[in-house]
């Protein structure tokens, strides 16, 4: 089976309890219903505590091909483990804004070379969830509230390797969903707290935030990756479940349509 072209890469991101999760669902079951195989990355590195998986494991004609593959950042893998457990945990232990954005940065130059860009380069479709996009808000948020001044630590993390390598294969398109009440935000995150999802992440308060909301939907932010060539969409996650799933599709069918 082969295939013609770069693929595409496409990423939903935003803040913690959006609904990034949902959308990514949605994405996937329209890939599915179009008759796509569907990799998970995600439930490969859980299982049995593998690492992150590599071309043979989900492009290897004509034994093993796949034409969509979900990823997330971090990993849950090595390094994307570590940052998930222990960096950016509640567990009384601070990790500065440098710690987290070189290991965000690591993590991320490990899965661009070893799953990403190999994915793209075989004509395979990328969804993801997160991507530098969190990086340059949750990073330089924090840094800022260390006192350092944002814009600078934002042209750090831009010249990052893991980083720089991203934004060189910058995705195709950037979903970002957006919320106007932030306490109904709180609530999603104490419900998943609740039940199947706890990350125990130090980000997931009100405070953090409503200072995070508006940089997600900052022009800064939106000229970065449109400077890359990347197609940013904004989309309405205070509304229902379902509406905001259909969105999504919407947004990418029209995507995948007018490219």
């Amino acid at each position: 089976m082969k295939r013609e072209g770069k693929g595409t890469f496409v990423v939903v991101d935003g803040l913690d309890g959006i609904g990034k999760g949902e959308i990514e669902r949605a994405l996937r079951s329209y890939e599915e219903v179009n008759g796509k195989a569907v990799f998970d990355s995600i439930a490969f590195s859980k299982a049995n505590r593998k690492g992150l998986p590599e071309l043979k494991d989900f492009w290897n004609p004509p034994k093993t091909y796949y034409d969509t593959i979900m990823t997330a950042e971090p990993s849950y893998a090595g390094i994307g483990h570590t940052i998930r457990s222990e960096i950016i945990s509640n567990n009384g232990r601070d990790y500065s804004w440098v710690d987290q954005s070189q290991a965000y940065s690591l993590d991320r130059l490990t899965q661009m070379k070893r799953v990403v860009i190999p994915a793209l380069e075989n004509g395979l479709t990328v969804l993801q969830s997160r991507c530098m996009a969190s990086t340059l808000t949750y990073q330089s948020l924090k840094a800022n509230l260390e006192g350092k001044d944002e814009e600078r630590i934002r042209s750090e993390i831009l010249y990052q390797e893991g980083n720089r390598l991203q934004m060189e294969n910058a995705p195709d398109l950037l979903i970002i969903p957006t919320i106007k009440d932030i306490d109904s935000l709180i609530k999603r995150i104490d419900s998943r707290r609740n039940n199947e999802k706890n990350d125990n992440c130090e980000f997931e308060n009100v405070k953090f935030q409503e200072k995070l909301r508006p940089l997600y939907e900052s022009y800064w932010l939106r000229d970065i990756f449109e400077r890359y060539g990347t197609r940013v969409e904004y989309l309405d996650a205070g509304i229902s479940v379902e509406e905001s799933r259909n969105q999504a599709v919407e947004i990418y069918k029209n995507f995948l349509e007018n490219r």
